[in-house]
């Protein structure tokens, strides 16, 4: 195996820093390189201390495996740099490609992390998934077919509420772990049902949206019509999404009063259901964040 490929399996701690030496082998660039980037297009660590050995922290990390990324590409490494700075970076490798047996694993690693109650390895394991194969396969290969199974054990007497819970928090810290860079201006909300209380499919995907660097608002779960209807009126996103997984909670929307903005709609609550003029209604994930982003 290649260096960078043995780099690739091994999963960073969002709260590692790292040698000059460790990044380059990681990269699989050589220590020359990274010194290049820093002096010539400002790739270096994010912070300094005088007098001491520069540390790359993981946010610098995915910064700089961006960049390779594109350079392998074909594209110039100093408009690689501009773009990784602007935030206008696609995500790393096209979704779909990750292995059904890769996925399969590593969903045996989360079940035996999550059972065990060990928050730090959850959140490692899917931060790992996350820098290697992005936002959506990390939902759609890893997440969605874990969390399924979860619910159903969950809807069983005495079934493992805690960790359920464990898992969501784990998710939405893991999210939050993996450093994206900038984005462009929020011209997408995302929002939820009134009484609709799962808001994580929202946070996934405004990180999906990230990844493409299309910023975005989330008004989290239980928005209020009244709340939903002025924000739209106030910001004038060019996108809304809203988010239910009951018919009942998608009925509490007032789609029809939604004017002024590119309205979409996710979830199942959303089947069946007839949508005002022009809405659309996304199926999943990849769906949401080709029609978005």
């Amino acid at each position: 195996m290649s260096r960078t490929g043995r780099a690739a399996r091994e999963a960073v701690p969002p709260e590692a820093v790292l040698t000059p030496a460790a990044v380059a082998s990681r990269l699989g660039v050589a220590v020359a390189t990274l010194r290049s980037w820093d002096r010539r297009h400002g790739l270096g660590p994010s912070s300094r201390e005088p007098g001491r050995h520069r540390r790359y922290t993981v946010g610098d990390l995915r910064r700089l495996e961006r960049v390779v990324h594109l350079v392998r590409q074909g594209v110039p490494v100093a408009s690689a740099a501009a773009s990784v700075s602007a935030g206008a970076v696609p995500p790393i490798g096209p979704p779909g490609q990750v292995p059904d047996r890769v996925a399969s694993r590593r969903r045996r690693s989360l079940r035996g992390a999550a059972e065990k109650l060990d928050p730090d390895a959850f959140r490692r394991i899917v931060v790992g998934f996350l820098d290697r194969h992005g936002t959506v396969d990390t939902w759609q290969k890893l997440l969605v077919p874990f969390l399924q199974e979860l619910g159903e054990r969950c809807a069983e007497p005495g079934g493992p509420v805690e960790v359920e819970h464990l898992a969501t928090d784990g998710i939405i810290a893991a999210l939050h772990a993996v450093s994206l860079g900038g984005t462009g201006s929020a011209s997408v909300l995302l929002a939820c049902a009134p009484d609709e209380q799962h808001s994580l499919p929202l946070e996934v995907l405004r990180h999906a949206l990230a990844e493409r660097g299309r910023g975005a608002i989330s008004l989290g779960a239980r928005v209020p019509p009244r709340s939903l209807l002025t924000t739209v009126t106030v910001r004038k996103p060019a996108a809304t999404v809203v988010w239910a997984h009951t018919t009942e909670l998608a009925r509490q929307v007032p789609a029809d009063e939604l004017t002024g903005t590119r309205l979409f709609v996710a979830g199942p609550g959303w089947d069946g259901l007839a949508l005002p003029d022009g809405t659309r209604h996304l199926r999943n994930l990849a769906e949401a964040v080709e029609a978005l982003a």
